[in-house]
């Protein structure tokens, strides 16, 4: 029997020898002065086996690794395409439901209102300071002919204006309440024209 015939490594090793394999065996076996015939061949053979099986292991240790890595990496970039997908929605509805829950038409005129107050105020206090101040008896219309009384008159109207609007609105859309903002924006303009004849009236008696 051959040394081919003995080497099979089908049977030892589950494939067939190479080329280069067989030649290195055959000088393994005519440094132990091996026989053709000899029982040491397959063994040599499963041993080759083993040599290039473990040499190749590492390259195949790293492609599975890479393989594994590179899936890894696409299922976490995916998942965080998601995830930030997800919190866009998330933010994009809370800021649509925040902004359905702010009623403007509520907070314009009490900003509005709140406005006006405030410049009344501080006008009758500069009234009152300059008569105390210069002893004068200044008359309290005199608080409309300040830059501030124009603005107040501006303010009532643009709030009469903005109400009467949401009270038109309301009514056309079949609404219950909208007298009442029909009823301030008739507050509003009622003021601010009141307040505007009064200064014509004012400006016209002082010529």
């Amino acid at each position: 029997m051959s040394m081919d015939d003995m080497i099979d490594l089908g049977k030892a090793c589950g494939r067939k020898l190479s080329e280069a394999e067989a030649a290195r065996l055959r000088e393994v076996g005519s440094r132990l002065d091996l026989r053709e015939d000899d029982a040491l061949w397959p063994l040599l053979a499963a041993m080759e086996y083993q040599r290039v099986y473990y040499e190749a292991l590492p390259k195949k240790i790293a492609a599975a690794s890479k393989t594994i890595m590179d899936g890894m990496a696409a299922a976490a970039e995916k998942e965080t395409t998601a995830a930030q997908a997800r919190l866009t929605d998330s933010v994009v509805r809370e800021a649509q439901n925040l902004a359905s829950k702010i009623q403007y038409d509520r907070l314009v005129p009490m900003g509005l209102l709140a406005l006006i107050c405030l410049l009344a105020y501080g006008s009758l206090m500069l009234w009152a300071g300059f008569r105390i101040d210069t002893k004068q008896d200044l008359p309290l219309a005199a608080i409309l002919h300040m830059p501030a009384g124009w603005l107040i008159i501006g303010l009532c109207l643009v709030a009469g204006v903005f109400c009467g609007w949401g009270a038109a609105t309301e009514f056309a859309e079949g609404e219950k309440g909208w007298w009442r903002k029909g009823i301030t924006a008739f507050g509003f303009v009622t003021v601010g024209v009141m307040l505007c004849v009064n200064l014509i009236y004012c400006c016209a008696w002082a010529k």
